[in-house]
């Protein structure tokens, strides 16, 4: 669904989103997304478009869920992001941004190639940014262990219970259980 930024009416347009309808759907096939990585089409929340001069003010929240990899556990896991969107943009792709940028410093106007905008890739976009860098699915997560390869203090691994001792380091144990088994008698 795409918007053209002169069909935008004096007053503005309102989107809203029940979460019923997969309003990312188009977004989502279009924009290459990392595998581990899926986000749902379905959100929900209210977009305000609003024409102001050169540029379309678009603002408002969404919340919209995306199933992620733990980067410990390589679990998959859901997380539900509630988004406040409030960009500015303007029509004229890179030239425009040029010129922009000759003339002021600031770096608040997000210039699209058309005079047209589409909410849901503006969405998808503002979604994949709040993407953490290493996701987790929970904090305390302990990861996996690197011996046997389950989970860290689950009933699979037992490696944590074993001391292993670095064999270059087997002569020095030694001599210390032989001065521990000296101090006891």
């Amino acid at each position: 669904m795409k918007i053209r930024f002169d069909d935008i009416p004096e007053d503005g347009l309102r989107l809203s989103f029940s979460g019923d309808e997969d309003f990312l759907a188009d977004a989502v096939k279009t924009i290459s997304i990392s595998g581990d990585v899926k986000i749902d089409p379905h959100i929900r929340g209210k977009i305000d478009i609003i024409r102001s001069d050169e540029d379309v003010l678009f603002s408002g929240a969404v919340v919209g869920s995306m199933r992620l990899r733990c980067s410990r556990c390589l679990s998959d896991f859901t997380v539900e992001k509630e988004m406040n969107l409030d960009l500015r943009l303007r029509g004229g792709g890179l030239a425009a941004q040029f010129q922009h940028s000759a003339e002021q410093q600031d770096a608040d106007v997000v210039f699209v190639e058309a005079s047209e905008l589409d909410p849901a890739e503006l969405i998808l976009q503002e979604l994949l940014l709040d993407i953490p860098m290493k996701p987790l699915c929970r904090e305390e997560c302990p990861g996996l262990c690197p011996k046997c390869g389950a989970l860290k203090g689950s009933p699979e691994c037992k490696c944590g219970d074993q001391k292993e001792i670095d064999r270059r380091w087997e002569a020095l144990a030694s001599l210390k259980r032989k001065r521990d088994d000296e101090a006891r008698s």
